[in-house]
């Protein structure tokens, strides 16, 4: 119940705040990502056994990213990167084990289906796949309740609308009655808190009626980091030059005015190690990805860490690799077959270009605190964004004008 009820409220808020919109002012933005969902759930990327009728409508209107890459395998991280379109290991985000006048952006990031899950009394039992299932049922309906509040505003023709996930599924997740809690990957490898394909490809639904071409499909590498400078471009806002981002500007690759990407190399870390490199090389097909360790499953022929309940990158429990481990994803999405010198004739002058564009990467690096040590992410009331007073703590007219919308909500 709770939520139908967050969803509610949402939407009413939105209504609040864009009743009067002028379609001809910069285009609007809302951005939804779900929490460890994984890119096999989803029927657009090719499952078979859950019903998701308004995220596949939202595929077959706009474009769909079929090699969009989460820059981390892991929640914080990754949506560091997302906001700011940078590496999170440049802004420390790892860990060491409105009015009607404007435009607005709106970002709804699901509780679903991150553990411990939860599905409302509508959606319980209706999937395939248990409780699970059922949240990713869920969460097809609150996308279509987002998508028909901005057809009903008159929205949909000026606002760009993203959908993805943070990271891949979690695979280790197992209810006290034995269930899998579970999401997942499709064809490929492994989960969150991997740097393997099924834990850091994601989702990638782009829509914006007569500005996106409606069914397209890119396999073109992209991450959540292209989302922060797409923004700024269309918001005509500037580009920060006072650091590095790492994201480019997706709108040309969308409206086809350029068939290959920016993103010749991603480099995939596990919190603040370097795990794994991307390669994209120009006029080439290929898709190199080199791993300089990987994580130890447990059972041994699984892909996922029962032991652990999630994979770690840190020594007992991962095997370095040297040389790297190699592969060609453009011939090799599942990440079965290693390459060596003797089936590759490029091994070594890949891996030699590989670890050129590794030391170019360390050089623009620059220290900076850790965001999510344990003193940084405990909760501290004097940061609590708000106009209260000593007698009202953290408590706003605006918050109460926002409880009596929800207390209509609830309601109805």
């Amino acid at each position: 119940m709770k939520s139908l009820l967050w969803i509610r409220w949402t939407l009413g808020l939105l209504l609040l705040c864009t009743a009067d919109a002028d379609s001809g002012r910069k285009p609007n933005f809302v951005f939804m990502m779900v929490d460890d969902l994984g890119i096999g759930d989803l029927g657009c990327y090719g499952n078979t056994t859950l019903r998701m009728p308004n995220i596949d409508r939202l595929t077959l209107e706009g474009v769909k990213l079929t090699q969009h890459i989460a820059a981390a395998p892991l929640c914080t991280p990754s949506r560091a990167a997302f906001l700011t379109g940078r590496y999170p290991i440049r802004s420390g985000h790892f860990f060491f084990y409105r009015n009607s006048e404007r435009p607005f952006l709106l970002f709804f990031s699901f509780l679903q289906v991150h553990t411990g899950l939860f599905a409302s009394p509508l959606f319980r039992g209706r999937s395939q796949h248990g409780l699970y299932g059922d949240a990713v049922m869920e969460v097809d309906w609150s996308v279509g309740q987002i998508m028909q509040t901005l057809e009903r505003l008159n929205l949909k023709e000026n606002t760009l609308v993203y959908m993805t996930s943070d990271q891949g599924p979690h695979l280790e997740e197992i209810s006290i009655n034995g269930e899998m809690h579970g999401g997942y990957s499709g064809i490929y490898k492994a989960g969150k808190s991997t740097n393997w394909e099924g834990g850091i490809r994601i989702p990638g639904i782009l829509h914006w009626p007569g500005v996106l071409p409606a069914g397209k499909v890119i396999d073109e590498p992209t991450s959540n980091m292209d989302i922060f400078p797409t923004v700024l471009n269309l918001a005509g806002a500037s580009i920060p030059s006072d650091r590095v981002i790492d994201g480019h500007d997706l709108l040309p690759l969308l409206q086809g005015q350029v068939e290959r990407f920016e993103h010749e190399f991603m480099f995939h870390y596990c919190n603040a190690q370097l795990n794994a490199v991307r390669w994209h090389p120009p006029n080439s097909n290929a898709i190199w990805k080199a791993f300089f360790f990987t994580p130890d499953f447990y059972p041994e022929n699984s892909s996922a860490c029962f032991h652990t309940h999630i994979c770690l990158c840190i020594k007992p429990y991962v095997t370095f690799h040297d040389p790297p481990l190699l592969y060609d994803l453009s011939k090799d999405p599942t990440e079965s077959t290693p390459l060596s010198p003797d089936t590759e004739p490029q091994f070594y002058s890949v891996l030699e270009v590989i670890r050129a564009a590794v030391s170019h990467h360390a050089e623009s690096l620059k220290p900076v605190p850790v965001q999510v040590s344990p003193l940084q992410i405990v909760w501290k009331p004097w940061l609590q964004p708000c106009c209260s007073s000593l007698s009202q703590l953290c408590t706003c007219e605006r918050d109460h004008q926002i409880e009596k919308l929800r207390n209509e909500l609830q309601k109805e």
